[in-house]
Protein backbone atom coordinates (compact mmCIF):
# COMPACT_ATOMS: atom_id res chain seq x y z
CA UNK A 1 0.00 0.00 0.00
CA UNK A 2 2.54 2.17 0.85
CA UNK A 3 4.70 1.54 -2.09
CA UNK A 4 2.14 2.02 -4.22
CA UNK A 5 1.03 5.33 -2.50
CA UNK A 6 4.79 6.47 -3.20
CA UNK A 7 4.81 5.70 -6.69
CA UNK A 8 1.43 7.22 -7.30
CA UNK A 9 2.51 10.41 -5.34
CA UNK A 10 5.79 10.69 -7.29
CA UNK A 11 3.87 10.52 -10.67
CA UNK A 12 1.31 13.11 -9.83
CA UNK A 13 4.16 15.14 -8.66
CA UNK A 14 6.72 14.80 -11.52
CA UNK A 15 5.47 18.00 -13.25
CA UNK A 16 6.35 20.16 -10.43
CA UNK A 17 9.71 17.94 -9.76
CA UNK A 18 11.17 19.05 -13.16
CA UNK A 19 9.82 23.01 -12.78
CA UNK A 20 11.88 22.62 -9.43
CA UNK A 21 15.14 21.23 -11.09
CA UNK A 22 14.71 23.25 -14.62
CA UNK A 23 14.33 26.89 -12.25
CA UNK A 24 17.22 26.01 -10.26
CA UNK A 25 19.28 24.66 -13.52
CA UNK A 26 18.44 28.14 -15.29
CA UNK A 27 19.70 29.72 -11.83
CA UNK A 28 22.90 28.87 -10.33
CA UNK A 29 24.49 29.68 -7.37
CA UNK A 30 28.36 29.50 -6.11
CA UNK A 31 29.19 27.81 -3.03
CA UNK A 32 28.39 29.16 -0.28
CA UNK A 33 25.68 31.95 -1.67
CA UNK A 34 22.93 30.10 -2.46
CA UNK A 35 20.85 32.65 -1.23
CA UNK A 36 17.67 32.87 -4.35
CA UNK A 37 18.25 28.93 -4.29
CA UNK A 38 17.39 28.60 -0.56
CA UNK A 39 14.90 30.93 -0.52
CA UNK A 40 13.54 29.13 -4.11
CA UNK A 41 13.28 25.94 -1.48
CA UNK A 42 11.85 27.38 1.50
CA UNK A 43 8.76 29.29 -0.87
CA UNK A 44 8.07 25.73 -1.76
CA UNK A 45 8.35 24.06 1.71
CA UNK A 46 6.24 26.80 2.78
CA UNK A 47 3.39 26.08 0.25
CA UNK A 48 3.80 22.21 0.94
CA UNK A 49 2.90 23.21 4.64
CA UNK A 50 6.07 21.79 6.08
CA UNK A 51 7.95 22.88 8.95
CA UNK A 52 11.67 24.32 8.37
CA UNK A 53 14.02 26.62 9.86
CA UNK A 54 16.06 29.27 7.50
CA UNK A 55 19.54 30.68 8.14
CA UNK A 56 21.90 27.84 8.79
CA UNK A 57 25.11 28.85 7.20
CA UNK A 58 24.00 32.33 7.22
CA UNK A 59 28.20 33.72 8.62
CA UNK A 60 29.05 32.22 5.06
CA UNK A 61 26.69 34.06 3.25
CA UNK A 62 24.36 30.76 2.42
CA UNK A 63 20.80 30.24 2.85
CA UNK A 64 20.47 26.43 3.85
CA UNK A 65 18.01 24.69 5.22
CA UNK A 66 16.37 22.09 7.51
CA UNK A 67 12.95 21.02 7.97
CA UNK A 68 10.82 17.83 9.17
CA UNK A 69 8.14 16.02 8.11
CA UNK A 70 6.58 13.70 11.31
CA UNK A 71 4.52 10.17 10.22
CA UNK A 72 2.81 8.24 12.41
CA UNK A 73 4.51 7.41 15.87
CA UNK A 74 6.77 10.22 15.33
CA UNK A 75 9.43 9.50 18.07
CA UNK A 76 9.45 5.39 16.76
CA UNK A 77 12.57 6.57 13.87
CA UNK A 78 14.34 9.36 12.64
CA UNK A 79 16.00 9.73 9.40
CA UNK A 80 17.82 12.65 7.55
CA UNK A 81 17.86 12.65 4.04
CA UNK A 82 20.27 15.34 2.29
CA UNK A 83 20.78 17.54 -0.99
CA UNK A 84 23.21 19.73 -1.82
CA UNK A 85 22.65 23.74 -3.56
CA UNK A 86 25.69 24.92 -5.15
CA UNK A 87 26.84 25.56 -8.62
CA UNK A 88 30.10 25.03 -10.01
CA UNK A 89 32.37 28.19 -12.31
CA UNK A 90 32.09 26.28 -16.02
CA UNK A 91 30.60 27.91 -18.28
CA UNK A 92 27.49 25.87 -20.01
CA UNK A 93 27.16 24.67 -23.34
CA UNK A 94 24.72 26.80 -25.16
CA UNK A 95 21.13 24.90 -24.74
CA UNK A 96 17.29 25.77 -24.58
CA UNK A 97 17.58 24.96 -20.80
CA UNK A 98 21.19 26.19 -20.41
CA UNK A 99 22.39 28.15 -16.99
CA UNK A 100 21.02 31.85 -17.36
CA UNK A 101 24.47 32.94 -15.01
CA UNK A 102 27.43 33.34 -17.08
CA UNK A 103 30.30 31.70 -16.20
CA UNK A 104 28.34 28.95 -14.00
CA UNK A 105 26.34 25.99 -14.54
CA UNK A 106 24.92 23.48 -12.18
CA UNK A 107 27.66 20.39 -13.65
CA UNK A 108 27.35 18.34 -10.55
CA UNK A 109 23.68 17.39 -10.96
CA UNK A 110 22.69 19.51 -7.78
CA UNK A 111 19.98 20.82 -9.10
CA UNK A 112 18.50 17.67 -9.78
CA UNK A 113 19.42 16.62 -5.81
CA UNK A 114 17.68 19.57 -4.95
CA UNK A 115 14.77 18.80 -6.95
CA UNK A 116 14.45 15.62 -6.03
CA UNK A 117 14.38 15.95 -2.24
CA UNK A 118 11.54 19.07 -2.73
CA UNK A 119 10.09 16.17 -4.53
CA UNK A 120 10.29 13.48 -1.79
CA UNK A 121 8.85 16.44 0.64
CA UNK A 122 5.80 16.52 -1.36
CA UNK A 123 5.02 12.35 -1.49
CA UNK A 124 6.38 12.14 2.49
CA UNK A 125 3.83 14.99 3.23
CA UNK A 126 0.90 13.63 1.05
CA UNK A 127 1.80 9.83 2.64
CA UNK A 128 2.76 10.58 6.17
CA UNK A 129 -0.36 8.44 7.11
CA UNK A 130 0.83 5.17 5.87
CA UNK A 131 4.36 5.17 7.63
CA UNK A 132 5.77 5.59 10.53
CA UNK A 133 8.63 8.21 12.62
CA UNK A 134 10.09 11.48 11.45
CA UNK A 135 12.16 12.49 8.07
CA UNK A 136 14.52 15.72 8.64
CA UNK A 137 15.11 17.35 5.22
CA UNK A 138 18.50 18.75 5.18
CA UNK A 139 19.20 21.34 1.86
CA UNK A 140 22.91 21.97 2.23
CA UNK A 141 25.19 24.84 0.98
CA UNK A 142 28.77 24.58 -0.44
CA UNK A 143 29.59 20.77 -0.99
CA UNK A 144 31.96 21.70 -3.86
CA UNK A 145 34.36 24.18 -1.55
CA UNK A 146 36.38 24.04 1.85
CA UNK A 147 35.56 23.62 4.53
CA UNK A 148 32.40 22.02 3.26
CA UNK A 149 28.50 22.91 3.76
CA UNK A 150 28.04 19.52 5.68
CA UNK A 151 31.03 20.13 8.15
CA UNK A 152 28.77 23.77 9.10
CA UNK A 153 25.79 21.79 8.91
CA UNK A 154 26.59 19.40 11.55
CA UNK A 155 28.42 21.93 13.57
CA UNK A 156 25.36 24.64 13.73
CA UNK A 157 23.03 21.41 14.92
CA UNK A 158 21.29 20.48 11.86
CA UNK A 159 21.19 16.76 12.92
CA UNK A 160 19.35 17.33 15.91
CA UNK A 161 15.90 16.60 16.06
CA UNK A 162 14.46 19.71 17.16
CA UNK A 163 16.57 21.70 14.33
CA UNK A 164 13.61 22.85 11.84
CA UNK A 165 12.41 24.29 15.53
CA UNK A 166 15.19 26.19 17.00
CA UNK A 167 17.39 26.69 13.88
CA UNK A 168 21.32 27.08 13.05
CA UNK A 169 23.09 27.43 16.43
CA UNK A 170 20.37 26.30 18.48
CA UNK A 171 20.05 22.90 18.04
CA UNK A 172 20.09 20.53 21.43
CA UNK A 173 19.21 17.15 22.35
CA UNK A 174 19.39 13.81 20.10
CA UNK A 175 20.15 13.02 16.84
CA UNK A 176 19.01 11.61 13.82
CA UNK A 177 19.31 7.73 13.60
CA UNK A 178 20.82 7.80 10.17
CA UNK A 179 21.28 9.94 7.32
CA UNK A 180 20.47 9.17 3.51
CA UNK A 181 21.94 11.15 0.89
CA UNK A 182 21.68 10.89 -3.23
CA UNK A 183 24.08 11.79 -6.17
CA UNK A 184 23.83 11.67 -9.83
CA UNK A 185 26.16 9.09 -11.95
CA UNK A 186 26.02 9.58 -15.55
CA UNK A 187 27.81 6.45 -16.54
CA UNK A 188 24.06 4.53 -15.12
CA UNK A 189 21.15 4.22 -16.85
CA UNK A 190 18.37 6.41 -15.37
CA UNK A 191 16.42 4.40 -13.66
CA UNK A 192 18.91 2.25 -11.63
CA UNK A 193 20.78 3.42 -8.31
CA UNK A 194 23.95 1.82 -7.11
CA UNK A 195 25.22 1.27 -3.43
CA UNK A 196 28.39 0.04 -1.94
CA UNK A 197 28.80 -0.96 1.48
CA UNK A 198 31.99 0.31 3.51
CA UNK A 199 34.49 2.82 2.12
CA UNK A 200 33.15 4.21 -1.10
CA UNK A 201 34.50 7.96 -1.92
CA UNK A 202 38.37 8.98 -0.98
CA UNK A 203 39.16 12.20 1.35
CA UNK A 204 39.94 14.89 -0.53
CA UNK A 205 43.08 16.90 0.24
CA UNK A 206 44.11 20.59 -1.64
CA UNK A 207 47.85 21.90 -1.65
CA UNK A 208 49.45 24.89 -3.22
CA UNK A 209 53.05 24.80 -3.50
CA UNK A 210 54.41 28.52 -4.21
CA UNK A 211 57.81 28.08 -5.93
CA UNK A 212 59.97 31.32 -5.13
CA UNK A 213 62.58 32.20 -7.11
CA UNK A 214 64.29 35.81 -9.28
CA UNK A 215 63.01 37.03 -12.08
CA UNK A 216 64.87 37.67 -15.10
CA UNK A 217 65.75 38.25 -19.40
CA UNK A 218 65.35 35.11 -21.13
CA UNK A 219 68.14 35.40 -22.48
CA UNK A 220 70.10 35.76 -19.02
CA UNK A 221 68.82 32.93 -16.91
CA UNK A 222 72.22 33.10 -14.99
CA UNK A 223 71.35 36.24 -13.26
CA UNK A 224 67.95 34.39 -12.33
CA UNK A 225 66.55 31.89 -10.41
CA UNK A 226 64.49 30.56 -12.00
CA UNK A 227 60.79 28.71 -10.76
CA UNK A 228 59.73 27.44 -13.91
CA UNK A 229 62.31 24.82 -14.79
CA UNK A 230 62.46 24.60 -11.13
CA UNK A 231 58.43 23.55 -11.28
CA UNK A 232 59.22 21.42 -13.22
CA UNK A 233 61.54 18.99 -11.58
CA UNK A 234 59.26 19.26 -8.58
CA UNK A 235 56.13 18.05 -10.53
CA UNK A 236 58.35 15.17 -11.80
CA UNK A 237 59.69 14.41 -8.27
CA UNK A 238 56.12 14.35 -6.33
CA UNK A 239 55.02 11.87 -9.28
CA UNK A 240 57.40 9.39 -7.10
CA UNK A 241 55.93 10.50 -3.83
CA UNK A 242 52.64 7.70 -4.20
CA UNK A 243 54.96 4.73 -5.41
CA UNK A 244 57.34 4.99 -3.29
CA UNK A 245 55.81 6.24 0.16
CA UNK A 246 52.38 4.53 -0.34
CA UNK A 247 51.58 1.06 0.77
CA UNK A 248 50.53 -0.41 -2.77
CA UNK A 249 47.43 -1.89 -1.51
CA UNK A 250 45.95 1.55 0.12
CA UNK A 251 44.66 3.43 -2.89
CA UNK A 252 46.19 7.35 -3.29
CA UNK A 253 45.83 9.72 -5.66
CA UNK A 254 48.30 12.83 -6.41
CA UNK A 255 47.16 15.26 -9.04
CA UNK A 256 48.49 18.78 -10.02
CA UNK A 257 45.59 20.07 -12.15
CA UNK A 258 46.70 23.66 -12.04
CA UNK A 259 49.67 26.14 -12.92
CA UNK A 260 50.44 29.44 -12.71
CA UNK A 261 53.23 31.28 -13.78
CA UNK A 262 55.11 33.51 -15.93
CA UNK A 263 53.86 36.53 -18.14
CA UNK A 264 55.61 36.60 -20.87
CA UNK A 265 57.89 34.44 -23.41
CA UNK A 266 61.22 36.01 -22.65
CA UNK A 267 60.81 36.72 -18.97
CA UNK A 268 61.43 34.73 -16.00
CA UNK A 269 58.97 35.01 -13.63
CA UNK A 270 59.68 35.64 -10.02
CA UNK A 271 57.18 32.92 -8.92
CA UNK A 272 55.18 29.56 -10.23
CA UNK A 273 51.93 28.34 -8.26
CA UNK A 274 51.21 24.93 -8.45
CA UNK A 275 47.52 23.55 -7.30
CA UNK A 276 46.73 20.22 -6.95
CA UNK A 277 45.16 17.60 -4.43
CA UNK A 278 45.71 14.26 -2.78
CA UNK A 279 42.95 11.82 -2.56
CA UNK A 280 43.45 8.69 0.10
CA UNK A 281 40.98 6.36 2.05
CA UNK A 282 43.42 5.48 4.98
CA UNK A 283 44.86 8.56 7.17
CA UNK A 284 48.05 7.06 8.19
CA UNK A 285 48.79 6.70 4.82
CA UNK A 286 47.56 10.28 4.13
CA UNK A 287 49.81 11.48 6.82
CA UNK A 288 53.17 10.14 5.70
CA UNK A 289 52.22 11.74 1.88
CA UNK A 290 51.76 14.51 3.23
CA UNK A 291 55.44 14.74 4.57
CA UNK A 292 56.70 13.65 1.58
CA UNK A 293 55.17 16.35 -0.73
CA UNK A 294 56.26 18.94 1.84
CA UNK A 295 60.07 17.06 2.03
CA UNK A 296 60.08 16.38 -1.87
CA UNK A 297 58.96 19.91 -2.44
CA UNK A 298 61.34 22.12 -0.46
CA UNK A 299 64.58 19.50 -0.81
CA UNK A 300 64.14 19.73 -4.70
CA UNK A 301 63.38 24.01 -4.84
CA UNK A 302 66.61 24.04 -2.52
CA UNK A 303 68.78 21.85 -5.05
CA UNK A 304 67.16 24.05 -7.83
CA UNK A 305 68.44 27.41 -5.95
CA UNK A 306 64.33 28.49 -5.06
CA UNK A 307 62.35 28.10 -2.45
CA UNK A 308 59.11 26.26 -2.15
CA UNK A 309 56.66 27.04 0.27
CA UNK A 310 53.82 24.03 0.74
CA UNK A 311 50.05 24.95 1.92
CA UNK A 312 48.37 21.40 2.69
CA UNK A 313 44.72 22.32 3.48
CA UNK A 314 43.33 18.75 4.87
CA UNK A 315 39.78 18.14 3.20
CA UNK A 316 36.85 16.48 3.26
CA UNK A 317 37.00 12.79 5.41
CA UNK A 318 36.47 9.36 2.96
CA UNK A 319 32.76 8.47 2.53
CA UNK A 320 32.27 5.65 4.49
CA UNK A 321 28.83 3.83 4.26
CA UNK A 322 27.40 1.69 7.33
CA UNK A 323 27.31 -1.60 6.23
CA UNK A 324 23.92 -2.68 8.13
CA UNK A 325 21.82 0.58 6.89
CA UNK A 326 23.90 0.34 3.68
CA UNK A 327 22.49 -3.08 3.20
CA UNK A 328 18.94 -2.35 4.22
CA UNK A 329 18.89 0.60 1.93
CA UNK A 330 20.10 -1.73 -1.13
CA UNK A 331 17.26 -4.30 -0.69
CA UNK A 332 14.51 -1.54 -0.30
CA UNK A 333 15.85 -0.33 -3.18
CA UNK A 334 15.52 -4.05 -4.72
CA UNK A 335 11.63 -3.83 -3.32
CA UNK A 336 10.79 -0.46 -4.98
CA UNK A 337 12.86 -0.82 -8.30
CA UNK A 338 13.79 -4.60 -8.93
CA UNK A 339 16.54 -6.63 -8.92
CA UNK A 340 18.14 -5.88 -11.62
CA UNK A 341 17.77 -2.08 -11.41
CA UNK A 342 20.10 -1.65 -8.38
CA UNK A 343 24.13 -2.28 -8.88
CA UNK A 344 27.28 -2.49 -6.77
CA UNK A 345 29.50 0.27 -6.88
CA UNK A 346 33.09 0.48 -7.49
CA UNK A 347 35.57 2.72 -5.30
CA UNK A 348 36.18 6.00 -6.42
CA UNK A 349 38.72 8.45 -6.21
CA UNK A 350 36.32 11.43 -6.00
CA UNK A 351 34.92 13.14 -2.51
CA UNK A 352 32.60 14.20 -1.20
CA UNK A 353 31.46 16.28 2.01
CA UNK A 354 28.47 13.99 2.71
CA UNK A 355 31.09 12.62 4.97
CA UNK A 356 30.74 14.79 7.85
CA UNK A 357 27.16 13.70 8.34
CA UNK A 358 28.82 10.10 8.60
CA UNK A 359 31.22 11.04 11.41
CA UNK A 360 27.87 12.11 13.47
CA UNK A 361 25.58 9.28 12.57
CA UNK A 362 25.40 6.30 10.40
CA UNK A 363 25.48 7.33 6.60
CA UNK A 364 24.26 5.72 3.07
CA UNK A 365 25.39 7.37 0.05
CA UNK A 366 24.21 5.72 -2.91
CA UNK A 367 23.80 6.85 -6.85
CA UNK A 368 21.17 7.75 -9.02
CA UNK A 369 21.45 6.73 -12.52
CA UNK A 370 20.75 9.51 -14.73
CA UNK A 371 21.67 8.65 -17.87
CA UNK A 372 20.31 8.39 -21.05
CA UNK A 373 20.23 9.40 -24.76
CA UNK A 374 19.80 12.46 -24.60
CA UNK A 375 22.64 15.37 -25.40
CA UNK A 376 24.92 15.25 -22.46
CA UNK A 377 23.08 12.97 -20.88
CA UNK A 378 26.38 10.53 -20.58
CA UNK A 379 28.82 13.13 -20.07
CA UNK A 380 31.07 13.31 -17.44
CA UNK A 381 30.41 15.36 -14.07
CA UNK A 382 32.29 18.51 -13.71
CA UNK A 383 32.11 19.45 -17.91
CA UNK A 384 30.54 22.00 -19.57
CA UNK A 385 27.61 19.39 -21.25
CA UNK A 386 27.39 17.80 -18.47
CA UNK A 387 23.02 17.01 -18.50
CA UNK A 388 20.67 14.26 -17.14
CA UNK A 389 17.98 12.40 -18.70
CA UNK A 390 14.90 13.60 -16.49
CA UNK A 391 12.99 10.16 -16.67
CA UNK A 392 16.00 10.01 -13.25
CA UNK A 393 14.06 12.54 -11.63
CA UNK A 394 10.78 9.82 -10.91
CA UNK A 395 13.17 7.53 -9.62
CA UNK A 396 15.20 9.62 -7.40
CA UNK A 397 12.23 11.01 -5.91
CA UNK A 398 10.44 7.73 -5.24
CA UNK A 399 13.87 6.33 -3.58
CA UNK A 400 14.47 9.31 -1.33
CA UNK A 401 10.57 8.98 -0.43
CA UNK A 402 10.62 4.98 0.27
CA UNK A 403 14.44 5.27 1.61
CA UNK A 404 12.83 7.18 3.92
CA UNK A 405 9.52 6.12 4.78
CA UNK A 406 10.54 2.43 5.31
CA UNK A 407 14.13 2.77 7.24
Amino acid sequence: MLKNAIRQSTAESLGEIQAHRRHIHRHPEPSFSERETGAYVARALSSMGIVHSEGWCADRGAAGIVARIEGQEPGLKNVALRADMDALPIQEVDRPHASAVPGWMHACGHDAHTACLLGAAQVLQSTKHLWNGTVQLVFQPGEEILPGGASLMVAEGALALNAPNTGPGQSHGPAVDGIIGQHVYPQLDAGTVGFRSGAYMAAADEIQIRIVGQGGHAALPHRAADPIVASAHILTALQTVVSRTCDPTQPAVLTFGKIQGGVARNVIPDQVILDGTLRTYDENTAQRLRAAIVRVAESTALALGVRAEVDLAIGYPPVVNEPELTERCRQRAKDLLGENMVVDLPLRMTGEDFSFYQKVVPGCFYRLGTGGDGPGCRNGLHTSSFDIDENALLTGTEMMAWLAATE
